[in-house]
């Protein structure tokens, strides 16, 4: 499933904020909640200044990640520290238990992939992005995440809880239920049960993308 054919919930404003998707006057009324003053409502929630609080405020609808995170602060009320993990460390925090058992087999490549995908749809970004967040490469990973301020303080309120995934999970189930997904339906954790889904991506082998076929159409029609 792409996160681009999604359909866009409706928010019924008659239901209370814990069981309906959350919009940006939501967190106007957060901030009211915890007392907080507009410049530690920036800091908790990773905005870079007052235009992007104000901006985010105007939102029908907050991107899944910083709905995330206000729910984690709803489930730890308390200001983020400094520590925190590191994306792929929480990766293999998560989902290593569910990797194990295609360790070694054909199948590893394909379950990594399956749970880079979710992992990745769980904070609202595409299943390309886990690539760069899982990647080998020193040069990537954390080092991309100052564009993502959000994600780094979901990190760091993780440190706060003692079983990160099982809070991540049950948050992050809630925040898509609410939008119509299941995740556990959308993006399954692979078992020997129910082995990875093997689907690849991208174009199917022969077919040549609109650029590359282009010099093809003009070379036909210059013989006729």
């Amino acid at each position: 499933m792409n996160a681009s054919t999604l359909k866009r919930p409706l928010v019924d404003l008659s239901k209370p904020r814990s069981q309906r998707p959350m919009m940006g006057l939501d967190i106007e009324e957060w901030r009211g909640e915890h007392n907080l003053s507009k410049y530690d409502a920036q800091y908790a929630l990773g905005f870079r200044n007052s235009n992007h609080y104000n901006r985010m405020c105007a939102l029908p609808l907050l991107p899944e990640a910083l709905e995330l995170l206000i729910r984690l602060y709803e489930e730890v009320p308390r200001e983020r520290g400094w520590a925190r993990y590191s994306i792929k460390e929480l990766f293999h925090l998560m989902y290593d238990p569910a990797l194990e058992p295609f360790v070694g087999t054909e199948l590893e490549t394909w379950a990594r992939v399956d749970l880079g995908t979710r992992f990745a749809k769980i904070f609202g970004r595409s299943s390309a992005r886990q690539y760069q967040w899982l990647s080998d490469d020193r040069r990537r990973n954390d080092t991309d995440l100052p564009a993502y301020a959000v994600i780094e303080c979901i990190l760091s309120k993780l440190k706060q809880v003692d079983d990160p995934r099982e809070v991540l999970e049950r948050v992050a189930k809630k925040v898509w239920a609410m939008r119509g997904v299941d995740l556990d339906v959308a993006y399954r954790v692979p078992t020997p049960d129910f082995p990875p889904t093997r689907e690849k991506t991208g174009r199917k082998p022969g077919v040549k993308s609109k650029k590359a076929a282009a010099p093809v159409r003009k070379a036909v029609a210059r013989k006729a």
